[in-house]
Order: structure tokens, then C-alpha cells, then sequence
């Protein structure tokens, strides 16, 4: 990562979870057929995993912006991945449906008409806004009579056209008319709109029960922060390299570095255990060396525990500002200067700016006016100066 390897440990951690996920295919076993959807899926992984070591090999550049512009494309396809592996249902959501046809619907869904079998609930507004979830997709039944459950998101991954744009620039083809391909485009545009936007996404994996408001909460701090590199609306050269950033740049940072490295083990190890859960949840597949890859799972979660992602804890720096937070709360609004107890987990806000707190993370910290000290498990005399 640099001259002087300051982050040895996430190095070796990260090469080992890129070789797995690289040559994932390659440790499938098959029983008798091997499955397409799940040669697939495998394929997302790597392709996720070219992603993330690319944002590393930036890293190594000391490109960070450009390494955590990349992250928020690899934060969106975990979590497309994480639907395509999982997902079992979808939502859909439909404007300006009047009662008329609300009452056809219902009609038909009671009479049984094909496409309303996959529905498993709808709701509709007084404005006509109606809301379906539906329930994906099933293989033909095999001989014994047992069928495969793919998620909806797979085949939304060849469907969904990012070049055709809105209905009102098409113009003529040969082949088809404007007004079927200003059709294809509107029904296009509300394909990205309704499953792919970031808010779609997250809608559906609280709809299958994948996530929770919490992690919902969570998965958007870190979209919003790695959006600030996506877009050139914001000079973000300080906040990468420190606050001599303008008198050269690019150069080395510790803390970029790091953050570069938390964020692809991070993301690589969500995305290779929902790959694991999906192929327990399938039949006729499974890792040739289970036991390797979960240990090697278990390691990544060991080594990148502080970062605070999802399914882990605050790290003691953020429940020490948690309480001080509290304890300025009470003295500003007069009451007595007795400590009030530490906040419990739930509690604790979860950071808006994964670098800042980093950063700080370097550094011990002794509040006067509380008396509660952060003691850093590793100090650096420049984090101090860093923020």
C-alpha cells in the first residue's frame, strides 16, 4: 500500500478475500446439472470483486478520490447482488389507479387471472397510489416434482437497457416504430425508477426482510458519503489528503488508505456470504472448501470490526462521544453535572463521515469539562492535525 506498509494486516486480508472471490466458479461442485443462475451469480462476485481491487490498486496510486468514487459503484451492485443471491419478492408501485380499476384488479385477482398469482400483497391510497409485492419467479418442476425459486432481480439484469433513454428523445429505427420505442423507453425508465434506484433498492430488501430501518439507516450514511466522490460538486482534496492537500497532490495518506481497504473487505465479505446463503438455499451446488472460506470470512470480520458497517458495533471511540454528547446536553440545559449512565448500543448515532471518524479513531482524547477520556488502540501523532 506504501513505502512503509502501514496497513499490513488489511493488505494480506483483502488478497486473500479477492483470490476467493475471484476463482468463486472454479470452487462450485456440482451433484448432477449444473445451474445456470448460480454460474451466474458466481460471476457477480467476481465482477464485484474486479471492482473493489481496483479501487485498492487506486489506492496504491494514492487516487483516492477516484478509489471511493468507485466504491459507490461497488456499494450499489452489493446491494443489487444481495437481491439477485436472495430476494424472493419485489415491489412495484403504480400511480394514478382509479377505483374503477382498482375494482377490475381485485376482480381478477379473485377469478385468478395469471398475473396477479405471484402477488402476495397490494395496498392502495385514497390517491390511487397502489403498492404489490409479488413473489419471484419459479423453474419448471423437475422430475420430482420440485421447483427453483430465482429472484426477480436476476432477470431484471438483462432486462433494464441503460442506453435507450427517456420517451421524448427517440427518434426513427428501421426496424421499430418511434412510438413502440417511446413505449420500450417509458416502460424502461419506470423499470430503473420502481427496482434500480438507490431508494428502490433498499425498499425491496426491507420488503424481503433482507435488512431492517436500522441497516437501511446504515447503507445510506455510507451511499451519501461515497457520493461526494461520485459527483464533482464538492472539492474533496482535504478531506483525502489532509490539510496541506493544495501544495501537492496526489500523494500518500494513512487514513484514505485504510478507509479504501475497510470499505472493498467489507463489501467483498457481505457480498461472498449472501452468495453462501443462497447456494445453502439451493439444491445441487455447493463450495468445494467451506470451511476455508468461512474462516477466511471470519478473519475480514475480525480485522475490520472497528469500521462500524453492518451486523457489527460501535467501537468505543463512539460510544465515548456518544456520552460526552449527553453530558454537554445536560449542562447546557443547566441540570446537575453528574455523569449520566453510558449509552447503550441503540443509542449510539451512527456516523455520517466514515474518513473524519477514522481519523479521530488515531487519536486519544480527554474531555475537560466531562472527565471521559478515549484512549486509541492507535495513536498517530498527525491524526490530531489530520481533521
Amino acid at each position: 500500500m506504501s513505502d512503509n506498509d502501514e496497513h499490513r494486516e488489511l493488505v494480506a486480508v483483502w488478497k486473500s478475500l479477492n483470490s476467493i472471490m475471484d476463482d468463486l466458479r472454479q470452487r462450485l461442485q456440482w451433484r448432477d446439472t449444473e445451474y445456470m443462475d448460480v454460474t451466474d451469480m458466481a460471476d457477480r462476485v467476481r465482477g464485484l470483486s474486479i471492482h473493489l481491487d481496483s479501487a485498492v490498486e487506486l489506492a496504491d496510486q494514492f487516487r483516492y478520490e477516484s478509489a471511493l468514487a468507485l466504491l459507490r459503484t461497488g456499494i450499489e451492485q452489493c446491494l443489487v447482488d444481495w437481491l439477485v443471491f436472495l430476494g424472493r419478492t419485489m415491489v412495484q408501485r403504480i400511480t394514478g389507479v382509479d377505483d374503477d380499476k382498482w375494482d377490475e384488479w381485485q376482480a381478477e385477482r379473485a377469478a385468478g387471472a395469471d398475473w396477479t398469482t405471484n402477488i402476495r400483497e397490494w395496498t392502495r391510497t385514497k390517491k390511487g397510489d397502489v403498492r404489490i409485492v409479488r413473489e419471484g419467479m419459479f423453474s419448471e418442476p423437475d422430475g420430482d416434482g420440485n421447483r427453483r425459486q430465482v429472484s426477480i432481480y436476476y432477470f431484471l439484469l438483462d432486462q433494464y437497457r441503460p442506453t435507450l433513454g427517456p420517451p421524448s428523445v427517440q427518434g426513427e429505427d428501421w426496424a421499430i416504430s418511434r412510438d413502440d420505442l417511446r413505449r420500450m423507453a417509458g416502460e424502461n425508465e419506470a423499470l430503473w425508477r420502481v427496482y434500480l434506484t438507490w431508494s428502490a433498492l433498499l425498499t425491496n430488501l426491507q420488503a424481503n426482510a433482507l435488512i431492517d430501518d436500522v441497516d437501511a439507516g446504515r447503507l445510506a450514511a455510507h451511499y451519501r458519503f461515497l457520493s461526494g466522490f461520485a459527483h464533482p460538486t464538492t472539492d474533496q482534496r482535504r478531506n483525502v489528503y489532509g490539510n496541506d492537500a493544495l501544495f501537492g497532490w496526489p500523494k500518500y495518506d494513512h487514513y484514505s488508505s485504510e478507509l479504501v481497504l475497510l470499505y472493498a473487505i467489507r463489501l467483498g465479505s457481505l457480498e461472498l456470504w449472501h452468495f453462501i446463503q443462497a447456494i445453502e438455499q439451493r439444491a445441487g451446488a455447493q463450495l468445494g472448501d467451506p470451511d476455508e472460506v468461512i474462516k477466511m470470512l471470519e478473519t475480514a470480520e475480525t480485522a475490520t470490526s472497528y469500521f462500524w458497517f453492518l451486523g457489527t458495533h460501535p467501537h468505543a471511540y463512539d460510544t465515548w462521544k456518544a456520552h460526552n454528547a449527553a453530558c454537554f446536553r445536560k449542562l447546557q440545559a443547566g441540570e446537575t453535572p453528574e455523569l449520566p449512565p453510558e449509552p447503550g448500543a441503540e443509542e449510539v448515532p451512527y456516523p455520517v463521515d466514515p474518513l473524519r471518524r477514522l481519523v479521530a479513531m488515531h487519536s486519544s482524547a480527554n474531555e475537560i469539562l466531562t472527565g471521559l477520556a478515549f484512549v486509541s488502540p492507535w495513536p498517530r501523532g498527525d491524526a490530531r492535525f489530520r481533521r
